[in-house]
């Protein structure tokens, strides 16, 4: 299926809280200046119940683009070195966050992230954990696998690409052009799982995004989406 413009007329806003409803509105109208987002694969979003959007992660734009084109009020995790004013209030304002501490377990945020799950919520992750400074996939971490082998939620692989190169369309005062490709579900077992298991797992998902990009964005996953891609055109 070719990539569609995306439809900003389809953002349903009546999910989230009147303030927020009306800084996401300023925030759409103004990203829309400033990009030209094209996606596929926009049926494969469950309208209801758990969901664990999982992405890469090339720039700081990444977390607002999964803003736009998801149609549900979504959570996403912030480092807690931006909980200060005025930072907190402008995130705060166009979306619902769960403030993580980086590098160390944070079982508080990871509780907490259970609770938006298990109460049928959205769910952000960028299994990388940093932005990738090559432009290709990085390693995922397994924190992901944990929270959907413990809710449980089902995982929904993106790839995003052409966010990276903002800057220089916008020095020319230009849209960038930005590609979303939305993959399909990815159901991991319910229940505890060893860390063997949850970094399987993890892979399996970050293998999912690195089809979904074009190769020279799939990085230390190049090889093993190449390889699934053959076995399934094999099969």
């Amino acid at each position: 299926m070719p990539y569609q413009p995306y439809d900003y007329s389809s953002i349903d806003y009546r999910a989230w809280p009147p303030l927020q409803r009306f800084f996401r509105r300023i925030f759409v109208f103004l990203f829309r200046l400033l990009i030209q987002l094209e996606v596929e694969g926009l049926e494969n979003i469950p309208r209801t119940g758990a969901l664990l959007l999982a992405a890469n992660h090339l720039d700081l734009l990444d977390a607002p683009l999964g803003l736009i084109f998801v149609p549900r009020r979504m959570v996403g995790f912030v480092k807690t070195k931006w909980r200060r004013p005025p930072i907190n209030w402008l995130l705060e304002a166009i979306s619902d966050v769960i403030y993580v501490d980086v590098g160390k377990p944070d079982r508080s945020a990871l509780q907490e992230t259970l609770k938006v799950l298990q109460a049928g919520g959205v769910v952000a992750v960028l299994p990388e954990g940093t932005r990738s400074r090559s432009g290709g996939l990085g390693q995922g971490h397994s924190g992901l696998a944990l929270l959907a082998t413990r809710a449980p939620a089902p995982i929904l692989p993106v790839g995003f690409y052409g966010q990276e190169q903002a800057m220089k369309y916008w020095k020319r005062l230009k849209r960038v052009p930005i590609h979303a490709r939305i993959g399909t579900l990815i159901e991991l077992p319910a229940g505890k799982a060893t860390k063997k298991q949850l970094q399987a797992y993890t892979d399996q998902v970050m293998i999912a995004i690195a089809r979904l990009l074009p190769p020279e964005y799939r990085g230390v996953y190049a090889q093993l989406a190449w390889s699934s891609d053959q076995d399934e055109v094999l099969s």
